[in-house]
């Protein structure tokens, strides 16, 4: 720092950028201006009217000098004790390298056992809301089933609440598929969550996905979203991440390729290349 430098500070204290919001309210503007594309067009105009008064205040807190305050100066300022010393790093016991979090991971095999207890957790639940309000197990499956069948699209409860073959089997087609995929999700983000594994998978995700559910259905599956019960829903979707969390966590957990030869990873062996983990 030159002389100068010292010579246009603020004797009382040092000229610090202000805090502001206006990134923040932009960003979040700009957000709920796409979000609207799959909701509603007010969440667009809300998001567009945010978005332009965060950019207005953004700008006129840089332009054309950026909006300081003076912090003061501490009359007895703390002593900074100097601790010399290296950061401790994680390291694992095959190799000298830094390891990356996760360590071990469950197989992908054991999503899928979690995606196929949480479907049938989930299956159950839906079949037990159609028995008590509409007297029918098919109901929960048929308006499932008649998001692509137009055919099916414009029946009544108690049509749905027969038996289609093909609303039958295009429903289950569609839950299982999902539920796999879910399934795969959870075993791959579980480890990956250092607490309270059981909350996040029966009331943070149910609560994520059925708030994106509420938000998108009335636009990608409009007769589902007339004919749903979002506390049975909301049930469902707990049912399904209290399985799904039981049949992952008791899995098995493999260590990660992250510190093996990338021969090792392809499964090649070189005289040259030691061996990490390859064997394992």
């Amino acid at each position: 720092m030159t002389p100068d430098d010292h010579s246009n500070q603020n004797p009382k204290g040092i000229d610090l950028p202000a805090p502001t919001s206006a990134p923040f309210v932009c960003a979040f503007g700009v957000t709920l201006i796409f979000a609207g594309i799959v909701t509603n067009w007010a969440v667009s105009i809300v998001g567009f009217v945010l978005g332009l008064v965060g950019a207005i205040r953004w700008w006129h807190e840089v332009l054309p000098d950026n909006r300081e305050e003076c912090i003061p100066f501490q009359d007895n300022p703390p002593v900074i004790e100097a601790r010399p010393g290296a950061v401790a790093h994680l390291m694992t016991a095959e190799s000298s390298h830094r390891a990356r979090i996760p360590m071990e991971i469950h197989p992908y095999g054991a999503g899928l056992k979690g995606g196929i207890a949480g479907g049938i957790v989930m299956a159950i639940i839906a079949g037990l809301w159609g028995w008590f309000e509409h007297d029918s197990v098919w109901y929960p499956v048929n308006i499932l089933g008649a998001t692509i069948l137009s055919d099916a699209q414009g029946d009544d409860a108690a049509q749905l609440s027969q038996w289609h073959t093909a609303a039958f089997v295009f429903g289950i087609l569609i839950h299982t598929f999902m539920s796999l995929m879910i399934g795969m999700l959870y075993g791959v983000i579980l480890p990956m969550v250092p607490r309270f594994r059981l909350v996040f998978s029966a009331i943070a995700v149910p609560l994520m996905w059925s708030g994106l559910a509420w938000a998108t259905l009335e636009v990608i599956n409009p007769v589902l979203n007339q004919q749903i019960n979002w506390l049975w829903f909301i049930g469902s979707q707990v049912g399904f991440g209290i399985a799904c969390w039981f049949v992952v966590s008791r899995s098995e957990q493999i260590g990660t390729m992250q510190n093996w030869s990338m021969l090792e990873r392809i499964g090649m062996d070189s005289p040259n290349v030691p061996k990490i983990g390859g064997d394992e």
